[in-house]
């Protein structure tokens, strides 16, 4: 079984919400203002099972969701007979 991982990534604030991989302060803002960054915005995570993804403010509560998601691939147990 392949293993099912869920990546985050901070987000800009624009229409089609592209990765941020630029320098920013806590607060998002970026910090280089000649780097055409229009900030960190959100954060977005992609399970890699194909069948999640969930944008969210905060890191932590995306993380929660995660985690969350993860739980609904668990193996069910084999029923008793």
């Amino acid at each position: 079984m392949a293993r099912i991982t869920a990546t985050i990534r901070p987000v800009h604030d624009d229409v089609d919400q592209t990765v941020c991989t630029h320098p920013v302060t806590s607060t998002g803002k970026p910090r280089d203002a000649a780097s055409g960054c229009t900030g960190r915005a959100a954060y977005t995570a992609t399970c890699s099972a194909g069948d999640w993804t969930a944008t969210r403010r905060t890191r932590a509560e995306l993380e929660y969701l995660r985690d969350v998601h993860f739980g609904t691939h668990l193996a069910k147990p084999a029923a008793r007979t």
